[in-house]
């Protein structure tokens, strides 16, 4: 049915190619050379622009009608992207449940060498902080509290 309705499908796209280049417009279209000096009605008699009409019109509404068949019949050969799931196998729960307490044990015992960490840490800076501040007070207690005395003003020449 396929083969049948592209075939056709072909053969009126064609149809309206001719049927179109045929037809004299504002430039004539093909009419003008391929006719011996442009007289279609020559060749089809004195109702040819009538006649050219029609067959537009009629293989335009063929065309569409095979467009619109070609796409319901290939639309009706795929398949759903669900329709054709394989089987799941089935869920493992104490295999599951073996990795969460695993990776909870993991986490407890890493939380508790991150609290180690960070308790050594802050042992070490407040322990450098008292050291600084006792630097501090030595260095402000070895500066003299009388002030210099002001520079004399130079004498200009």
């Amino acid at each position: 049915m396929t083969l049948f309705l592209t075939l056709v499908h072909i053969t009126v796209s064609l149809v309206l190619i001719v049927v179109i280049l045929i037809q004299g417009g504002r430039g004539q279209g093909l009419s003008g050379p391929s006719f011996a000096s442009g007289n279609v009605q020559s060749l089809f008699g004195t109702q040819a622009a009538d006649f050219l009409t029609k067959a537009t019109t009629v293989s335009a509404i063929c065309f569409l009608l095979t467009c619109l068949s070609l796409n319901i019949l290939e639309s009706h050969k795929s398949k759903s992207l669900l329709a054709g799931t394989r089987p799941t196998a089935p869920v493992d729960v104490d295999a599951i449940k073996k990795a969460l307490a695993k990776v909870t044990a993991e986490k407890s015992t890493t939380d508790h060498k991150v609290k180690a960490v960070a308790t050594e840490a802050s042992k070490t800076v407040s322990t450098t902080a008292s050291k600084a501040a006792a630097d501090v007070k030595a260095a402000a207690a070895a500066v003299p509290s009388t002030p210099p005395p002001p520079p004399s003003p130079a004498k200009k020449s």
